[in-house]
């Protein structure tokens, strides 16, 4: 069965690579590269929050989003090495895909408006310079976040692949998981296409939008 569409399959190693990349290059001070992969972030959820609208049933919000009941009694799964094999997230990986997108767009964002006011501005500083030492806090303390949240998320995949013998990676590289129930992630081609358009027009968008900073910065 089809459990991710193409379009979700890319956003998420593209969102990977993104935050990844952001990391190395604001660790070690290239804040050109640190700036595109910023905005790179922005333009991928972006995309990813219209897609969980529109996209394929597995992909939208109202497939995984519940009530806490089914959180709770998700986590009491996970404890007693049980999982549901039905397709798409659980209700307790829902909310995990949820603080997955809303941290990294969170530390994008601020970071558009953070200056270290020596050699480098973010592209909208000079729109909202009066928040640009709250952005930066935020930005700095987020990371820490982040990390965590990175942490949890590879901890949660090695439970799943050594624990319950469940393979979701191998899902979200083919888009297959033969085991799965239930509505699957199904999409027509032309969706496809139009997913993939979708996300490679708001990449673009993001990356055009650095041009707007005034020349003196």
């Amino acid at each position: 069965m089809i459990v991710w569409d193409v379009p979700l399959r890319v956003f998420h190693w593209a969102l990977m690579i993104s935050v990844v990349g952001a990391m190395i290059s604001g660790h070690f001070g290239i804040w050109e590269i640190h700036e595109r992969f910023g905005m790179t972030i922005i333009g991928l959820i972006g995309f990813r929050i219209i897609w969980g609208f529109i996209g394929s049933p597995t992909a939208q919000f109202r497939h995984f989003l519940t009530g806490p009941s089914a959180v709770v009694n998700t986590a009491r799964d996970l404890i007693n090495r049980r999982s549901s094999d039905k397709a798409g997230h659980s209700p307790l990986g829902g909310y995990a895909t949820i603080a997955l997108l809303a941290l990294p767009l969170m530390m994008a964002l601020t970071g558009t408006i953070n200056s270290d006011d020596i050699l480098f501005d973010g592209p909208f500083y000079h729109w909202l310079p009066d928040y640009s030492r709250l952005a930066g806090r935020i930005h700095e303390i987020g990371r820490f976040f982040i990390i965590f949240v990175i942490v949890l998320h590879l901890s949660a995949l090695c439970y799943y692949v050594f624990i319950l013998r469940k393979n979701i990676v191998a899902a979200m590289i083919t888009g297959r998981n033969k085991k799965a129930q239930g509505q699957g992630g199904e999409i027509t081609s032309g969706k496809m296409i139009f997913g993939l358009l979708l996300m490679a027009s708001l990449i673009a968008l993001s990356q055009w939008a650095i041009t707007l900073r005034p020349a003196y910065f």
